[in-house]
């Protein structure tokens, strides 16, 4: 098959070269969606592939001598079944398209072709296709003492080679011709009940893909059995105050987070009191006074934040000595508490602990 007649539009193809251009089309495609996965890639290799079975269907319906328009019937399938392949996890719903695409495939394959026409490949057009070439074989002549016997055998050679070339179509073939035939007929003779039996398997097969999209009631009525056993834990509102050197105080009902922004990396752990694991520099809570505290676990966070959590038991002595001492350090930073207690005192959840 040549490449260059894939993309012609002024030539023939007959319905065998079609099914086969549109078959392998949708094997690629079906390849891709394995290779790729449901990616918006597949965008790109729908818009690849639907020229080629385009320009196919445009020379079958012109050597059917049909309206163009039917050329909707190959190329919607095909974009559905790239939509279900990019969107919808559905099994069902891909045999749905692909069922579709193969039975306007088929109609299009079977129309008849409206005139004699000498084809190449199964096409007819501008662009010639090399045949196949043959070698010739040449029978030997094996040396003999009897001298008429090579006249002879040229003779009966010349004689096999002016006698008329023998039918070499094999009976299989014969038999599929046969087959295509009777089925255009067939089609062509009932058209409503082609169009009945195919619709029906269509919707049929539409109404189970829709069913399997549907939630599992099942499934549904555990989860919100689960839900119920074991509810998902609520959201604590924070109450958040920013003391005037740059790091804030937050509280959780009553647990206190001291929370500063300017680490830079990947999110992780970096002190847990339970495995007393990470940075040491994290271990403690210093004042100037030499009061220190344990923080329960210090995390960074997405957002270049840091945060240390602390036991409810130290919140109300911390919160007192953030008001009253004069600096505070932690995580090798040292942080002046200048004017804490004007801002402690500006937020009632905070206040009520001083």
């Amino acid at each position: 098959m040549q490449f260059t007649a894939l993309f012609c539009l002024n030539g023939r193809d007959n319905g065998q070269r079609f099914a086969i251009i549109s078959g392998l089309t949708y094997l690629i495609l079906l390849l891709a969606g394995l290779v790729l996965g449901a990616t918006s890639f597949l965008y790109i290799v729908g818009l690849l592939l639907s020229p080629v079975v385009g320009f196919s269907c445009l020379r079958r319906l012109r050597d059917a001598e049909k309206s163009v328009r039917l050329s909707a019937l190959v190329l919607v399938p095909l974009l559905l079944v790239t939509l279900t392949l990019v969107h919808i996890s559905s099994s069902m719903l891909l045999v749905t398209s692909l069922l579709l695409a193969a039975i306007c495939t088929a109609y299009v394959a079977i129309l008849p072709a409206a005139a004699v026409t000498q084809y190449q490949q199964g096409y007819s057009g501008p662009i010639k296709i090399p045949a196949r070439s043959t070698r010739n074989t040449r029978a030997r002549v094996e040396p003999t003492l009897d001298l008429n016997k090579p006249a002879e055998d040229a003779q009966h050679h010349d004689g096999a080679s002016t006698a008329p070339q023998a039918n070499t179509t094999s009976p299989r073939q014969q038999q599929g011709h046969g087959t295509l035939l009777a089925l255009q007929r067939w089609v062509i003779n009932n058209p409503k009940n082609t169009f009945g039996v195919s619709g029906a398997l269509i919707l049929v097969m539409l109404v189970l893909s829709v069913y399997s999209l549907a939630p599992d009631q099942t499934y549904v009525a555990e989860q919100e059995q689960a839900d119920i056993e074991h509810p998902a834990p609520a959201v604590v509102p924070r109450k958040i105050t920013t003391l005037p050197d740059g790091f804030s105080l937050a509280l959780e009902d009553d647990v206190l987070i001291v929370r500063w922004l300017g680490e830079r990396g990947a999110p992780a752990n970096l002190w847990s009191l339970a495995t007393a694991k990470g940075d040491k520099s994290c271990s403690t809570l210093a004042f100037n006074n030499g009061t220190q505290y344990r923080p329960v676990v210090v995390d960074l966070l997405a957002d270049t934040g840091t945060e240390a959590r602390f036991s409810p038991l130290d919140t109300k002595a911390i919160i007192v000595d953030m008001a009253r001492r004069g600096s505070v350090s932690l995580c090798g930073y040292k942080f002046s508490l200048k004017g804490s207690q004007a801002a402690l005192a500006k937020v009632g959840e905070f206040s009520a602990y001083l």
